[in-house]
């Protein structure tokens, strides 16, 4: 059976499977943000040698509110291409 054909139909077990992913849509500068907030968390663990244990909220937090700072203090000081 290759990938392109269809599963057999005892696959499920006699259920459908349910879909409970969560949709994620972000816009261009949230993609930004996600970026440097995920840099920053990585550079964060490496620093603090925490690579190899639980990552917890409160560090996500600082990082996401570092790349936001980022962000404010770079539309304030640079003038974009498209920006007069």
């Amino acid at each position: 059976m290759t990938q392109f054909q269809e599963q057999p139909e005892d696959l499920y077990f006699g259920e459908e499977p349910v879909d409970n992913r969560i949709g994620v849509s972000l816009q261009e500068s949230e993609r930004s943000l996600l970026d440097a907030a995920s840099r920053i968390l990585a550079a964060k663990i490496t620093a603090g040698g925490k690579a190899s244990g639980p990552i917890e909220g409160e560090d996500i937090k600082e990082s996401v509110a570092t790349a936001i700072k980022m962000a404010r203090f770079i539309d304030k000081t640079v003038r974009a291409d498209k920006e007069r």
